[in-house]
């Protein structure tokens, strides 16, 4: 009798997601765990053409929906800003950019970086204390940078 490989790939994403959410709960105790948004962030501006995938950008959308409420930032943010990204910078680097590696380096910076200056424009909006840049994206942004070489 053969075994039907589907069902792993069906719960896969779900298994993912519970223990990404496991993570952020140890994360957001320790100061040096990345919330791991920029690999998220990697992912869906990698597939954001396949329609497979959608349930993949769901979850993840779930997961920085749950990081932005738990470390106090405006929520649905992160979903905004990866909408307003793919809309107006990603053809432009998509098309100059040929090397991988670097999209990975590029796409996990502007993701950290452009979401920080996103949020700070929404916090300047809606008349809430500005946040602070700290060493702390540089942390997340290597972290996340390293994870998606290694293991992606």
């Amino acid at each position: 009798m053969r075994r039907n490989s589907t069902y792993h790939r069906t719960l896969a994403p779900y298994i993912f997601f519970v223990v990404a959410i496991l993570y952020e709960s140890l994360a957001s105790m320790t100061l040096f765990m990345s919330p791991l948004l920029g690999v998220g962030f990697y992912y869906i501006v990698q597939h954001i053409n396949e329609e497979r995938r959608y349930r993949d950008f769901i979850l993840i959308f779930i997961y920085a929906l749950y990081v932005e409420i738990d470390r106090g930032m405006i929520p649905l943010s992160f979903l905004f800003f990866t909408l307003i990204f793919y809309k107006f910078l990603f053809r432009s680097f998509k098309e100059y950019v040929h090397c991988q590696n670097c999209l990975v380096i590029l796409y996990v910076s502007v993701g950290y970086l452009g979401y920080f200056l996103f949020n700070l424009f929404l916090d300047y909006i809606f008349n809430i204390p500005l946040a602070h840049f700290s060493s702390d994206y540089f942390i997340y942004i290597l972290t996340d940078i390293l994870f998606i070489l290694v293991l992606l």
